[in-house]
C-alpha cells in the first residue's frame, strides 16, 4: 500500500471530523441547493467523506462516486451501494455538479484531465475543485502523496482555459495555515533530498479544542475567500460552457 492509500484508508477511520475536511465540504456546500433534490459525483471520492457529509446536510441529494483505488472503491460500494459507483459512466447526464477534491494535482497532464472530464458533464452542470496551493510550500507531504505540483492563482486558471468550463470563481483557502505550510516544508526538508516519506502523509491527530479552534478560525476565512492573496488550497467554481 502507498502513501497516498494509506492516507485515504487513515481517513476512513477517523477524519470526517478533522477541521480540514469540513471546511472544505462547507466550500462545496456553498454552491449546492438547500431545498430541491440533486445529483452530485465526486470524482477521485478516496475515503469518501463528502457522501457523509451530503447525507447529513444535504438528505435529498444523490451522491455517486468514482474511485481509481481497488480497496477504496470497495468500501465505497459497501457504504453507499454498488448502484453509487460511476465509474463506468461515459457522460454525467442528469448530474448537476461534479467534484474534485485535491485530485487535479495527482494528474501528469492536468489540462488533458479536466478536459476530458468537462467533456463528460452537461452543459451548465458545475464542477467544483480544490488544489494544494502556493508552489513555494512543497514538502515531503506533495512528493509522499504523488503530486505533481502545487497551484497558484494564475497556473490554475491557465489550466482552466484548456475545458470548456466558464469561471464562476477562484479562491484561496486557508490563509490561516501558510505559516503551519512553511514550518511543514522546513520540518520535512530532509525526506525530500533523500526520498518521500509516508509518515509525513497523514492529517496529525489534534485535540478537540485545537480541531474545534481551528475550524472556526478557517470558517471565518472561508466567508472571506474572494479577499485573500493567498492560501494552502485553491477552489474553484466553474460552469460547463453550453
Amino acid at each position: 500500500m502507498n502513501a497516498l492509500e494509506s492516507h485515504l484508508q487513515r481517513q476512513i477511520e477517523g477524519s470526517q471530523d478533522f477541521f480540514w475536511q469540513r471546511v472544505r465540504q462547507r466550500a462545496v456546500a456553498n454552491y449546492l441547493p438547500a431545498a430541491r433534490p440533486f445529483a452530485l459525483v465526486d470524482v477521485g471520492a478516496g475515503a469518501g467523506l463528502l457522501g457523509a457529509f451530503l447525507a447529513e446536510r444535504y438528505p435529498s441529494g444523490s451522491y455517486r462516486f468514482i474511485e481509481p483505488l481497488d480497496s477504496l472503491q470497495r468500501h465505497l460500494e459497501n457504504r453507499y451501494g454498488t448502484d453509487a459507483n460511476a465509474r463506468n459512466l461515459e457522460s454525467f447526464e442528469g448530474i448537476e455538479y461534479v467534484t474534485l477534491l485535491d485530485v487535479l494535482e495527482h494528474q501528469e497532464d492536468d489540462g488533458e484531465f479536466l478536459h476530458e472530464l468537462a467533456r463528460r458533464m452537461e452543459p451548465g452542470a458545475l464542477l467544483l475543485i480544490t488544489v494544494p496551493a502556493l508552489p513555494r510550500l512543497w514538502s515531503a507531504w506533495d512528493a509522499s502523496l504523488g503530486h505533481h505540483r502545487r497551484y497558484t492563482r494564475r497556473t490554475l486558471l491557465s489550466c482552466i482555459e484548456q475545458a470548456p468550463l466558464r469561471v464562476l470563481e477562484v479562491s484561496y483557502l486557508f490563509p490561516e495555515l501558510v505559516p503551519l505550510g512553511w514550518v511543514r516544508r522546513w520540518r520535512t526538508r530532509r525526506h525530500v533530498t533523500a526520498g518521500p516519506g509516508e509518515e509525513s502523509a497523514t492529517f496529525p491527530d489534534l485535540p478537540k479544542p485545537v480541531n474545534q479552534a481551528l475550524y472556526a478560525t478557517s470558517m471565518a476565512s472561508l466567508r472571506l475567500r474572494r479577499l485573500w492573496p493567498a492560501g494552502t488550497s485553491l477552489f474553484a467554481a466553474l460552469r460547463r460552457s453550453r
